[in-house]
């Protein structure tokens, strides 16, 4: 009979990997899955983690491959404001070492992982999760209880009665050599990103990610952006290839059920200002194995206890992320003259030193909400919107 783990943990991204880590630490039997032969492969990432990420969860620095201080800003027009924190605001991670990273802590713990593993058949009894990579399995993987960190997509949460996210935009990017970039730049308009933004982030000498985020023809509008005046004039890469995903943009109905929490992107647990998932995942990783911590503690692996994942996670991040979409469906709906006179009000004194007081990488609803009483902007957007 195959052996009974604690915890079986489906995917080995960084959502997966902290929670393996602390179930580990824990002293709970680990077993982490992942599709692939190695973490962080074939991944489509910024790759941007804020700083506050890296000293709350003490996060590995090794896979740092630059830090960003400033935001450049361009509206449809070319008009432009330039944001310096005066000191670091986030870090470029490689993911694949980042991910890597994760899991040897993970290990380090005893964790055990086992690769090229696609988990596809979930089942739920009362006496064990049973995970199976095929009908015609035979070996099922036991566990007391699962995590599902599979990244947006996989058919598991809804094997286990839970609907996922529904609302998705597609990220579309490439990793590029271009010259002349040492801050982050962001590109706005509706002729770029309708409806969200495009960027361009440094890496490592002249290594460069653009891509950007939109509901439709992301490929068609990842195109037209590499033919921007400020992107064309410095890229060297004649052919980037793009890598093209799918983003949640809402979080899933519920995150629990009898012996399984589903965390990361696979829940939507993603910043709805940037659809950036890293930190929020990981965030709501610890907190789904400190529940599970506390139901093998009771014995107790029911909804009942595991519900308590969910209060704490909606807790934590349910506010930022109700106000971070609301602002998305405002900004979806200005013009491109808005939004050039919007960046024109980012020059301004007084919006520089609110942003300076209010602003922070990873929580966004003090400044969002502040900003939207400005009469400035108010002014800006008098067509309907406030």
């Amino acid at each position: 009979m195959n052996p009974m783990f604690d915890v079986v943990v489906i995917g080995a991204g960084p959502a997966g990997n902290l929670c393996a880590y602390l179930t580990a630490k824990a002293g709970l039997s680990t077993l982490v899955l992942e599709e692939h032969e190695a973490a962080g492969l074939f991944v489509n990432c910024t790759g941007i983690i804020g700083k506050e990420a890296f000293q709350r969860l003490d996060l590995p620095t090794e896979p740092v491959v630059n830090s960003l201080q400033a935001i450049t800003f361009y509206s449809p027009s070319g008009r432009f404001f330039r944001y310096d924190s005066g000191g670091p605001l986030a870090y470029v991670v490689d993911r694949h070492r980042f991910d890597q990273a994760l899991g040897g802590l993970a290990q380090s713990e005893g964790a055990e992982f086992r690769y090229n593993c696609h988990a596809r058949l979930i089942r739920v009894d009362p006496q064990a999760v049973e995970i199976r990579q095929s009908e015609e399995d035979s070996n099922p993987i036991l566990a007391r209880a699962a995590v599902i960190a599979t990244g947006f997509g996989s058919n598991l949460p809804l094997q286990v009665g839970l609907q996922g996210p529904r609302a998705i935009v597609y990220g579309a990017q490439a990793e590029v050599e271009m010259e002349g970039l040492k801050d982050v730049e962001i590109y706005l308009g509706k002729g770029i990103a309708p409806e969200a933004f495009a960027w361009a982030v440094p890496l490592q000498g002249s290594r460069a990610r653009v891509g950007l985020v939109t509901q439709q023809k992301a490929p068609i509008h990842f195109q037209n952006l590499l033919q921007h005046p400020r992107i064309r004039e410095r890229l060297r890469t004649p052919k980037p290839k793009m890598l093209l995903s799918p983003v949640p943009t809402e979080t899933i109905d519920r995150s629990f059920t009898d012996r399984v929490l589903v965390v990361g992107e696979a829940a939507g647990q993603v910043k709805t200002t940037t659809q950036g998932g890293i930190y929020y995942g990981m965030l709501c990783a610890a907190m789904a194995a400190q529940t599970l911590r506390e139901a093998a503690a009771q014995d107790d692996f029911s909804s009942a206890v595991l519900s308590a994942y969910e209060k704490a996670w909606r807790g934590a991040i349910g506010e930022e992320l109700k106000m971070g979409l609301s602002l998305r469906q405002l900004f979806g709906r200005l013009s491109d003259s808005q939004i050039d006179a919007m960046v024109e009000l980012g020059t301004r004194d007084d919006i520089i030193s609110l942003v300076r007081r209010l602003a922070q990488f990873d929580w966004h609803r003090d400044l969002i909400e502040t900003s939207l009483k400005l009469p400035a902007l108010k002014e800006v957007a008098k067509a309907g919107l406030w």
